[in-house]
């Protein structure tokens, strides 16, 4: 996150700030600003953000209901319920945060129908409910305009900034079913040279890899950096490693 904020435009240099990853918006959270649009592929983290938005306080409550009733039975049906159910927006987000609470490593993954799968982490009091949190993530979301859509939708306007944060190149991409390509990571450097194109500011987040090297035009400034990874299903992929930041302004 240091390294991010360290190279990060000033906020008077930009308008209006980006996430078309926006993931869990650590970024997004951490510099707060004026004016922002968050979007992603993954409906069910969309909604949970709108939901906080527009509904924190019935989040809350849906919550504490899954507080009290918490144990493996009940995270298999809350599961199924997540995968299956016509729920109202309030219902789904505090489903998929009680989820990620309490599945293994915190991982979001689904199967190629588009169905969460992972199975349930053995921990012996989750935090599942940080009522101060939500609220305060509530109020900062007022600033945001949030969609569901394909980072290939974004729109680019002049003088805004975008970070930029995918599926790394070569490590766990399993968040909507169906990977992220080569062809994917191709048309999103495709998407940062028409950022840079129309006068807009970007910086990315990669593998360290000689593919995503080669997709990015060298009057770009790329560097090398290390990062702590904590969420992947394979324990390898966990812990220091080499990444890139990728930008098109000093």
């Amino acid at each position: 996150m240091q390294q991010l904020k360290e190279r990060m435009p000033a906020s008077s240099s930009y308008s209006v700030y980006h996430e078309p990853f926006v993931g869990g918006g650590a970024l997004f959270f951490e510099v707060q600003p004026r004016q922002a649009f968050l979007s992603d592929i993954n409906f069910n983290l969309i909604l949970t953000l709108q939901a906080i938005k527009d509904n924190a306080n019935g989040v809350i409550k849906d919550l504490k209901n899954h507080v009290t009733k918490h144990n493996k039975d009940y995270y298999i049906k809350a599961r199924e319920k997540l995968n299956t159910s016509n729920l109202v927006a309030s219902e789904i987000a505090a489903l998929f945060i009680y989820l990620n609470k309490t599945c293994y490593n915190g991982l979001y993954r689904v199967n190629k129908a588009g169905k969460f799968n992972v199975p349930m982490g053995s921990y012996k009091n989750p935090t599942i409910l940080d009522e101060k949190n939500l609220l305060n993530v509530s109020k900062v979301l007022q600033n945001a305009d949030i969609k569901h859509q394909s980072f290939i939708q974004t729109t680019i306007r002049r003088g805004d900034f975008y970070y930029l944060d995918p599926p790394y190149h070569n490590t766990y991409d399993g968040y909507n079913g169906q990977g992220f390509s080569n062809a994917e990571h191709e048309e999103l450097a495709a998407l940062c040279q028409q950022i840079d194109k129309e006068g807009g500011l970007f910086m990315l987040s990669n593998s360290d890899t000689e593919f995503v090297y080669s997709l990015y035009d060298s009057k770009f400034i790329i560097e090398n950096v290390q990062a702590f990874r904590m969420i992947s299903c394979k324990g390898h992929q966990r812990g220091r490693t080499n990444e890139l930041i990728i930008r098109n302004y000093q």
